[in-house]
C-alpha cells in the first residue's frame, strides 16, 4: 500500500513538473536568442547583434528577426535589416539575398509575424503591411492593414478585421471554405449577428452588457472597438473580442465580450461563461490545440496609471484565471511586452514588468528598460512559473 502511495506521488509530482514544449525566442542584451525547447541553454542568433525585433514560424521553427538602431518609443521605426535562421540556428541569412527588391534590404517595421502556414512573413510598418513569401523568396502584395488578419495552420482559412467596404471599419471578414469570395461576419451597419447571441444571455454580466447596448451608439462606429479576429491553427474556430458598439470612454476603456465564430457555418455566439472584460481586449489567443485562449487586457486605473491583465481560458473546463496582475505587488504596475503559447499548450511565456509609478516619467516616455522586464513560462491552468530569463523581452513561440 505504501508504495503505490509513493508511486502515486511520485507520478503527480512528474506531471506537476512536466518541462515545457516548444521553441522559444526573445530579445536580450541586444540580441536574439532561440532556446530550442523552452528551459534549454539558450543560443544567440548568429548575426543577430542589434536585433530589434524576432518571430518564429508555427511550423518550421525558423527564425526571423531584425536589426537596427535603437528607436525612441512612439517614434518612427528606423531602418532595419531583415535576417531568416533557420534550424539549427547555425546561420543568419539576410532576405536582400532573394533580389533586388528594397523591401528585402531594410524595413521600417514596429512588428514581425509569422502567416499560420508558415510561410508568408509580415512586417507592419507605419504605411502597410510588408509580406514575404519565405518558400519563394520574394515579396508579394498585402492590401490589409498592419496586423488585421490570420490564417489557419494550411492556409485555407483567413479572418480579417474590417468589412466589405473597408478594412479600417469595425467588423470581421472571414474567408475560406464555404467563405468564398469573403464572409462579412458583422459590421456598423449590421449588428445583428452580434447582438443576436448577445440576446440569448440571460444571466450575468453578459445579461447586464447585453441590457446597456444603446442603438443610437452602436450606429457610430467610434463607438466600437474589435480586437483581431484569430484563427485556430486547424482552422475551424475564429475567436475575437468586441464592444459591440457599447461606447468608449476617453481613455479608450469599455465593455466587451469575447466571441466564438463556427467557420464552417460562419455562425458567431459570444462566450458568456467567460463574463465581460472592462478595460480594452488587445487581443485574443487561442492556443495551439485550440482548447485555450489568452486574453489580454489593459484597464486605466487613472490617467497615470494603466494595469495589464493577461486571463488564461479553458474552454473546456469553461474557467479563466489572471497570470500578470496577480504577482504585481502593492503599489507597482504590471506591465506586458509580449506573449506567446508555447506549442504544447499547456504553458504561456511573458515579458513583463513590475515598476513603481514613481519610476515612470516623461524622460523615459513612461516605459521602463528592456532591463526590467523579465520572460516567465508559466502553467497555463496553475500558474506556476516552471522558467524564467530576466532582461527578456519580445517573446516568440515555434514548434516542438
Amino acid at each position: 500500500m505504501i508504495c503505490r502511495w509513493l508511486a502515486l506521488v511520485s507520478l503527480l509530482a512528474g506531471a506537476a513538473q512536466a518541462a515545457p514544449l516548444g521553441t522559444l525566442a526573445y530579445l536580450r542584451a541586444g540580441a536574439a536568442w532561440v532556446e530550442p525547447q523552452a528551459g534549454q541553454t539558450a543560443r544567440r542568433l548568429p548575426d543577430s547583434a542589434g536585433a530589434r525585433l524576432v518571430a518564429v514560424s508555427p511550423v518550421s521553427g525558423a527564425a526571423a528577426f531584425a536589426t537596427g538602431p535603437l528607436a525612441r518609443p512612439g517614434a518612427v521605426p528606423p531602418a532595419m535589416t531583415p535576417l531568416l535562421s533557420r534550424r539549427p540556428y547555425t546561420t543568419s541569412v539576410p532576405l536582400q539575398r532573394w533580389g533586388p527588391d528594397p523591401a528585402l534590404k531594410t524595413v521600417r517595421a514596429r512588428w514581425l509575424a509569422w502567416g499560420g502556414d508558415g510561410r508568408t512573413l509580415l512586417a507592419g510598418t507605419d504605411a502597410g503591411t510588408v509580406v514575404w513569401d519565405v518558400a519563394e523568396g520574394r515579396r508579394i502584395p498585402q492590401s490589409q492593414a498592419p496586423g488585421a488578419q490570420s490564417t489557419s495552420r494550411d492556409g485555407d482559412v483567413t479572418a480579417t478585421s474590417g468589412t466589405i467596404q473597408s478594412p479600417d471599419e469595425p467588423g470581421v471578414l472571414l474567408y475560406g471554405p464555404g467563405a468564398r469570395p469573403g464572409t462579412e461576419l458583422f459590421s456598423v451597419r449590421d449588428a445583428r449577428p452580434l447582438t443576436a447571441t448577445l440576446n440569448r444571455q440571460s444571466q450575468g454580466s453578459l445579461k447586464q452588457f447585453r441590457e446597456q447596448l444603446d442603438p443610437r451608439l452602436q450606429a457610430d462606429e467610434r463607438n466600437w472597438t474589435v480586437s483581431v479576429p484569430r484563427v485556430t491553427p486547424d482552422g475551424r474556430r475564429v475567436y475575437f473580442a468586441s464592444n459591440a458598439g457599447w461606447g468608449v470612454g476617453s481613455a479608450g476603456d469599455t465593455t466587451s465580450a469575447v466571441f466564438e465564430v463556427d467557420v464552417p457555418s460562419a455562425g458567431v455566439q459570444a462566450l458568456g461563461w467567460l463574463g465581460t472584460f472592462e478595460g480594452h481586449v488587445q487581443d485574443v489567443w487561442p492556443s495551439p490545440d485550440g482548447r485555450g485562449l489568452l486574453i489580454v487586457v489593459t484597464r486605466h486605473v487613472s490617467n497615470t496609471d494603466v494595469q495589464t491583465f493577461v486571463y488564461a481560458a479553458d474552454l473546456t473546463a469553461r474557467r479563466r484565471h489572471e497570470l500578470v496582475r496577480v504577482d504585481a505587488g502593492r503599489g507597482r504596475r504590471s506591465l506586458l511586452d509580449s506573449v506567446c503559447w508555447l506549442a504544447d499548450s499547456r504553458h504561456v511565456a511573458l515579458s513583463v514588468a513590475y515598476p513603481r509609478q514613481q519610476d515612470l516619467t516623461p524622460a523615459n516616455s513612461f516605459t521602463p528598460p528592456s532591463t526590467a522586464f523579465t520572460l516567465v513560462v508559466k502553467d497555463a491552468a496553475t500558474g506556476q512559473t516552471v522558467h524564467r530569463v530576466p532582461g527578456a523581452t519580445g517573446v516568440a513561440c515555434g514548434p516542438r
